[in-house]
């Protein structure tokens, strides 16, 4: 006869429950005669983006390069390079984690902004437009703002029913100078709930338009010239740095749902044949 524990021994892992994942980086850590910054990332389950973004009506389109992401003195460095010129694009950076099935968590970075005008700088989670929640830095706006954007941090839950107008969406002025010392800007990402937090004091809760797919974790700076958002692009080299990432989240078996649904019939046969033995 098959106990039931031994039964619980054959459900698949995904059916049981979700896993559990920390990854906390030191980038001071680094060593370039050890790893290249590609292989020190890979280390802790990160990624750099490559990849163009077309400008979609904007005046510029961007570019992400592994070549404008770099560790040093240290920071991790991503790099929006100055000086694109009309018809060109923005050479910009981003990283971001190897899961791509990320469900709630909480997100921290230590980082100090760039003083250069004319990018955004992004923390946030991604499964696409409608399913995104956002800590963004507008180096164009951090006092002062346009018939457009309010001044100051920039916290959105992207609309879930796709329409932009229907966005959830706050701008909080900065308790402090983001560009002159290390900051921390967390996101804890709940079913019920964003919550955003400046150095670990809570500036803002969202309980609307809750991202629910599984989703990345990203890290970029970029610029595609629209003055009612990044404005620029920067006429020299803006550099977000970041010092650490700490982050703890628990990842969906969405991704593998065929197999899950495989899985199923699989274990309804052998709980039926099991019953047999009872």
């Amino acid at each position: 006869m098959l106990a039931p524990i031994a039964l619980l021994a054959l459900v698949p892992p995904a059916l049981v429950s979700a896993k559990s994942k920390t990854i906390s980086v030191d980038f001071s850590a680094y060593d370039p005669t050890n790893h290249t910054v590609e292989g020190f990332l890979a280390n802790y389950s990160l990624i750099i983006n490559s990849y163009t973004v077309d400008s979609s009506g904007d005046p510029f389109s961007r570019t992400y390069t592994a070549s404008n992401v770099d560790i040093s003195d240290g920071y991790l460095t991503l790099k929006v390079s100055g000086g694109t010129q009309n018809g060109s694009s923005v050479p910009s950076a981003a990283i971001q984690t190897n899961d791509t099935n990320i469900r709630y968590g909480t997100f921290k970075t230590t980082a100090i902004a760039s003083n250069v005008s004319g990018v955004c700088h992004g923390f946030f989670t991604y499964e696409n437009d409608c399913q995104e929640s956002d800590i963004e830095i507008l180096t164009s706006h951090f006092t002062t703002g346009n018939a457009r954007i309010n001044p100051g941090l920039q916290l959105t839950n992207q609309a879930t029913n796709c329409n932009s107008s229907d966005n959830t969406r706050d701008a909080i002025p900065y308790p402090q100078d983001p560009t002159t010392a290390e900051h921390e800007y967390t996101l804890e990402w709940s079913k019920k709930a964003s919550k955003f937090y400046f150095d670990d004091a809570l500036i803002a809760t969202m309980d609307t338009n809750v991202p629910s797919a599984p989703s990345s974790f990203l890290w970029n700076s970029w610029s595609s010239g629209n003055p009612n958002w990044t404005s620029g692009p920067p006429t020299q080299d803006s550099i977000l740095r970041i010092s650490r990432i700490d982050i703890n989240y628990k990842t969906s078996s969405a991704q593998h749902s065929a197999n899950t649904a495989l899985s199923l019939v699989a274990l309804a046969t052998l709980l039926s044949w099991a019953s047999t033995f009872l």
